[in-house]
């Protein structure tokens, strides 16, 4: 009884000192955020928005809400929802102003911290468990993290949950219970849920699991299979929503992006290196020499005591089991980002965790060795964290920048006034021209949205076409004088039109902190905005019996449509319009074409497709709507359907869209037998769009 009242009592001290780790890094980050932080930039205002958005959507901050399922997925185009919506119910506690908004990363940051110590706990006991946590919490590069709203410390925070239970469950020492599945399950379905990132550590580590089925037993079998079902089953409904977003999106960012910004090849010997460098400023140095002077002085003694009889399949035994499930993860989950072209310092955060661990058994084997052989108690090395962190250029973070109270922040005087020249909760647009940190069109979003505004920013100016659309349609803009930011030399000229114009009047000029200013712009009461972009929209719609002719067009005009109106006020009034049509007369073409496009621009294609439907048979003659019919059944996962509609409307309007969407829907369907007719009819498809839009393009 003594004996068992000692360990609880060991375990209530640990914990307790936890706790206290996590409280003084918590207050520590909260004095950057309400003394010393700066206006969100491009990313952090990007998700800043994101997590108001489902905020406002579940009605965390007030409101209606969403009024489905589908509603709540428009609001995450890109990237899964679940940390928007923990971030949002933060914001919904905490207030939405910026600093205030950033509670949801000490949260974030405590789940870590306790992850990690659990970690600790289950590989070497109570100080392995004390070092990894201060390593975490005096980590320059995770405290970078807890002091810049981005996704990648909800992505850590939720990978470090996801591997640790997923070892526990796969250990056969002291795995393979319901309870841990269910509790993996559940961690690997949260992480998927944060960010894709998270398949660079998921895909490797099921993979592994995969392998060691094959030497367990049939009730491992079925827990694993029963895992993997539930993870799909868990990001299904969001992929399938916005399967179309989501790919285009991975593409921009992982593809295009590395080529914009000039990224090493993936098969150059910088880029296999490219992140080495980083780690030294990632964890500061004394962590880094330590821990990684211990890690070689344990792998030399490991070598001196190494025996010859050692085979391959002493890896999974119990005793070796738990660190090879970090070696594993860590080497497939470092090689698979070193992989990917787009490379950023932030990207390599899913091994972040891993290699706080095997840092921290560096300590530990300097605290062996420090004891074996000078009797020297190991807790001095507790401190080495917090010498480390204090030498590490985080502190030059404090004093490199300004105190709150000394900053100006032009976004905030900016959206003040626009604010007072109508009533709060009217909906507005303001174009912003330049780009910058200070001043971009996702913060001038979040600072108009706080507070149950609804004031949008929207960005133009990129192309020379924009200038006659500004210039006609936008009431609210603002313009730099000096440094313009990361935009093309098109925003100058658009800039200049809207100066020499009689059609806007300045209303303010802003200070910046560099050389320059910023300006408000207002339209003049004297030329007032033309707002009839619905009654366009209906002609636009229309011109989709065209073809890719009229597609073009439509996609061209809508493109900047969107941006001039945020709100896309122009959708309730084509809409009730064009269903008051129909209930007079239920065969009205042009309003079941409105309808058609307003459900495809929706992200509602099978609401699109029965108004197809009614046009395919209203318009025998013509193959489009037929056409359209199979894309939005293709885009519903519905193959069988799109492939059956291509084919019979082939036979009666020959088209060669309508035989390449035949086929390929066909091949989606498990008709491989076309697939020689599909490798004629795709290229053939693709080059007659060519020549169907090369009137627009001269």
């Amino acid at each position: 009884m003594f004996i068992k009242r000692n360990i609880n009592h060991s375990k209530y001290i640990f914990w307790v000192s936890i706790l206290f780790i996590w409280i003084l890094s918590t207050i520590f980050d909260r004095i950057w955020w309400d003394l010393y932080s700066n206006t969100p930039s491009w990313d952090q205002a990007d998700y800043l928005n994101s997590a108001l958005d489902h905020a406002r959507a579940l009605s965390f901050l007030g409101g209606d809400g969403v009024s489905d399922f589908s509603s709540l997925l428009d609001k995450s185009p890109k990237i899964p929802p679940l940390a928007s919506i923990i971030n949002g119910a933060v914001i919904a506690f905490a207030g939405d102003a910026p600093h205030q908004a950033a509670w949801s990363l000490s949260f974030w940051n405590g789940f870590l911290i306790f992850n990690i110590a659990s970690w600790g706990l289950y590989l070497r006991g109570k100080i392995f468990g004390l070092f990894c946590v201060l390593i975490a919490a005096c980590s320059p590069f995770l405290f970078h993290l807890r002091t810049d709203y981005v996704l990648e410390l909800p992505l850590i925070s939720a990978i470090t949950f996801y591997l640790f239970h997923l070892g526990k469950w796969s250990d056969k020492s002291i795995g393979g219970k319901w309870i841990q599945l269910l509790i993996a399950t559940f961690a690997c379905s949260f992480s998927l849920l944060i960010k894709q990132s998270s398949l660079l550590v998921i895909i490797p580590s099921l993979l592994f699991i995969f392998i060691l089925s094959f030497k367990r037993d049939k009730k491992f079998r079925l827990q694993f299979l029963c895992l993997v079902l539930v993870s799909i089953l868990s990001i299904l409904p969001w992929f399938y929503h916005n399967w179309i977003m989501i790919l285009s999106g991975t593409y921009r960012a992982v593809f295009e992006s590395a080529a914009i910004e000039g990224d090493p090849s993936i098969l150059g010997f910088k880029s296999i290196f490219w992140y080495f460098p980083y780690l030294d400023n990632q964890f500061g140095s004394f962590i880094f020499f330590f821990g990684l002077s211990g890690i070689l002085f344990g792998f030399l003694t490991y070598i001196r005591s190494f025996r010859n009889q050692a085979i391959l399949g002493d890896i999974y035994n119990k005793n070796n089991y738990k660190w090879t499930w970090i070696y594993f993860n860590l080497i497939t989950s470092w090689a698979f980002t070193t992989f990917i072209p787009n490379k950023d310092e932030r990207y390599i955060a899913c091994t972040i965790p891993l290699i706080i661990l095997l840092l921290a058994l560096g300590f530990t084997k300097w605290s062996d060795w420090l004891y074996t052989y000078f009797k020297f108690n190991s807790y001095g090395l507790l401190l080495i964290p917090f010498l480390s962190f204090l030498f590490s250029n985080s502190i030059n973070k404090f004093n490199t920048s300004q105190n709150i109270s000394s900053k100006y922040y032009p976004v905030k005087d900016i959206i003040s006034t626009v604010r007072s020249d109508h009533t709060f909760d009217k909906k507005e647009t303001v174009i912003v021209v330049p780009s910058t940190p200070e001043i971009n069109q996702h913060n001038v979003s979040y600072f108009g949205r706080m507070q149950g505004g609804n004031i949008l920013g929207r960005q133009l100016g990129q192309s020379l076409l924009h200038i006659e659309p500004v210039l006609r349609y936008s009431n609210w803009i603002i313009l730099a004088e000096g440094d313009q930011g990361s935009v093309s030399s098109n925003s100058l000229a658009l800039d200049k039109a809207i100066r020499d114009s009689s059609l806007f009047i300045q209303v303010r000029e802003f200070p910046r902190e560099k050389e320059g200013s910023y300006s408000l712009w207002k339209r003049s009461s004297s030329s007032p905005k033309q707002n009839e972009f619905h009654n366009k929209f209906i002609e636009l719609a229309k011109g989709m019996e065209q073809g890719p002719l009229g597609i073009k067009l439509i996609f061209d005009e809508i493109e900047i449509e969107h941006m001039l109106d945020g709100h896309f006020q122009y959708k309730s009034i084509v809409r009730n319009k064009a269903l008051s049509n129909i209930s007079a007369d239920p065969e009205d073409v042009e309003s079941l074409w409105s309808l058609s496009l307003l459900k495809i621009l929706s992200n509602r294609p099978s609401e699109a497709d029965i108004y197809l439907r009614n046009l395919e048979m209203l318009l025998p003659n013509n193959p489009w709507p037929s056409v359209y019919r199979t894309i939005v059944n293709f885009a519903s996962w519905n193959p069988w359907k799109a492939s059956l509609i291509a084919d019979r409307a082939h036979k009666r309007n020959p088209n060669y869209l309508l035989k390449s969407f035949g086929d390929t829907s066909a091949l989606f369907r498990g008709a491989f037998w076309r697939l020689k007719s599909a490798s004629n009819s795709f290229p053939n498809a693709i080059k007659n769009i060519d020549e169907a839009l090369n009137p627009i393009e001269k």
